[in-house]
C-alpha cells in the first residue's frame, strides 16, 4: 500500500512523463512533416529529431525503472536485469550527446570569432556535428555489447566486493568501473556544452561592445540569437546537473534509512531533464514555437465549435 507522499510523487512523475512524451513527440512530428514537404533536413532539425527520440527512450527507461522500484526495490538493487542497463546506457548517452551537439551547433553557428581553429570548425560544422553524433553512439553500443555478453549481479554485501557471485561474470568492482566509464562519457559532453556556453557569453560581450562603439545600439538579430542560444544551453546544463545529482543520490540510496521514498523523490527531478529541456527548446525554436501556437489556436477553435 502506497503512502500519501508516494501517491503524490507518482502523480507528479506521470504528469512529467506525459508532458515530456508529448513535447518530444511534437518535435519529431513537426520536423518530420517539414522534411516531407521540403525534402530537406537542416542540421539543427536533425539534431532536434535525434534529441527528441533519445529523450522519449530515456523517459520510457526511467518510467520502467521507477515502476520496478515501487514494486520491488530490494530485488532490483540485488538483481538488476541487464536489459535495463542496456537501454539506460544507450538512451542516456544518446540524450546527453544530442544535447551537446545542439550546444556546439549554436556556438559554431551564432558565435563570431576570427581564430583560425574556430573558422575551420565553423566551415566544417556539418562534419563536426556528424562526428559528435556517430562517435558516442558507437561507444554506447560497445559498452552494451559488453553488458550483453557478461550479465552481472550487483549486491551490496561486503563479502562480494572482491569475489564474483556464483555463476556470474561481473562482480561489484566491475560494476563500479562500468559506472565510472559511463559517468566519464557523460562528463565529456557536459564539458563541451559548458565550453560552448562560455564562448557564447564571450562572443555576445564582444558583439555588444562593438555595437556600442559603433553607436548602433545593443539590440539586433545577432544579439537576440546569442541570448536565445545561451538560455537554451544554460537550461540544458542546469537540468543535466540536477539529473546527475538525482542519479547519484538514487545509486547510493542504500545508505539512506528510507531508501524507497528517497529514490522515488529523485525520479521527478530526473524526469524534469528530458521533459523540461525539450519544452524549453520548443519555446526558443521559432519554427517549433509557431507550430505549437498554431496547434493551440486550432484546438481552441475546435473546443469553441464544440460548445
Amino acid at each position: 500500500m502506497l503512502s500519501g507522499g508516494e501517491n503524490i510523487i507518482l502523480v507528479l512523475v506521470a504528469g512529467e512523463f506525459l508532458l515530456g512524451f508529448l513535447g518530444n513527440g511534437f518535435m519529431v512530428l513537426v520536423n518530420g512533416i517539414d522534411w516531407i514537404k521540403s525534402k530537406k533536413f537542416a542540421t539543427v532539425d536533425l539534431i532536434l529529431v535525434q534529441l527528441a527520440i533519445s529523450r522519449i527512450g530515456l523517459l520510457c527507461t526511467l518510467i520502467s525503472i521507477s515502476s520496478q522500484l515501487i514494486c520491488c526495490l530490494a530485488e532490483l538493487l540485488v538483481n538488476k536485469p541487464v536489459i535495463v542497463d542496456i537501454f539506460w546506457i544507450l538512451t542516456h548517452l544518446a540524450s546527453i550527446w544530442s544535447g551537446t551537439c545542439l550546444s556546439v551547433f549554436y556556438f559554431l553557428k551564432i558565435a563570431n570569432f576570427s581564430h583560425p581553429l574556430f573558422l575551420w570548425l565553423k566551415w566544417r560544422i556539418n562534419q563536426v556535428i556528424l562526428m559528435l553524433q556517430v562517435g558516442p553512439f558507437l561507444i554506447a553500443l560497445f559498452i552494451n555489447l559488453l553488458l550483453f555478453t557478461k550479465p552481472y549481479n550487483f549486491t551490496l554485501n561486503r563479502e562480494n566486493d572482491t569475489k564474483a557471485l556464483p555463476g556470474l561474470q561481473m562482480n561489484r568492482s566491475q560494476y563500479i568501473i562500468l559506472q565510472v566509464i559511463v559517468n566519464f562519457l557523460s562528463l565529456l559532453p557536459f564539458s563541451l556544452s559548458l565550453i560552448s556556453f562560455f564562448f557564447l557569453i564571450l562572443s555576445l560581450w564582444r558583439h555588444s561592445l562593438r555595437m556600442k562603439l559603433s553607436g548602433t545600439g545593443s539590440k539586433d538579430s545577432s544579439t537576440e540569437a546569442h541570448v536565445r542560444a545561451m538560455k537554451a544551453t544554460f537550461c540544458f546544463l542546469f537540468l543535466f546537473i540536477l539529473f546527475n545529482l538525482s542519479i547519484s543520490i538514487a545509486q547510493w540510496s542504500h545508505i539512506i534509512p528510507n531508501k524507497k521514498l528517497a529514490v522515488m523523490f529523485m525520479f521527478p527531478l530526473m524526469i524534469l531533464y528530458p521533459s523540461g529541456h525539450s519544452l524549453i527548446l520548443i519555446l526558443y525554436n521559432s519554427k517549433l514555437r509557431q507550430a505549437a501556437l498554431k496547434m493551440w489556436w486550432q484546438v481552441r477553435c475546435y473546443l469553441k465549435r464544440k460548445k
